[in-house]
């Protein structure tokens, strides 16, 4: 009796042509470096796939600091011509403080001056005339 093995491919050693055996064994090899291989593939795709995403995120923060940078000259700009708006607001309310104090001593000088004639002349009307004084409240005070 004669026993078989399984196999794919039968060598015979009669013949003497060159080629490739392929057995089950070889087979199974091929087919897992071939798994293997997809495998590594994939998980470098995905890497690579990261590693794109993270750069284009790095890329989309370096312009947006980029404009916020630029965002932030306009305003220190714009405070320092606020800053400037204020002083030159707080001069003119002092120069119209001041000339509003020297109007109102002018007023109340020439009002004072007005007072005294009115005096020297009532005076003079109740010395030489007539004339009658009418009294009236005065606030103000005689500086001479």
């Amino acid at each position: 009796m004669t026993t078989t093995k399984p196999a794919i491919a039968i060598i015979s050693s009669t013949s003497s042509s060159p080629g490739i055996t392929i057995t089950l064994e070889t087979t199974g090899i091929f087919l897992g470096i071939l798994v293997s291989a997809s495998l590594l593939a994939g998980v470098a795709i995905n890497v690579i796939s990261k590693m794109n995403r993270i750069s284009s995120s790095i890329a989309q923060i370096e312009e947006a600091l980029k404009g916020y940078a630029s965002n932030a000259e306009k305003i220190r700009d714009l405070d320092k011509r606020f800053d400037l708006h204020i002083q030159e607001y707080v001069n003119r309310k002092d120069v119209v403080q001041m000339v509003m104090g020297q109007l109102d001593q002018k007023i109340n000088h020439k009002f004072k001056r007005l007072l005294f004639y009115t005096r020297d002349i009532q005076r003079f009307l109740q010395r030489d005339t007539t004339f009658k004084m009418r009294e009236y409240e005065e606030t103000t005070q005689q500086d001479e």
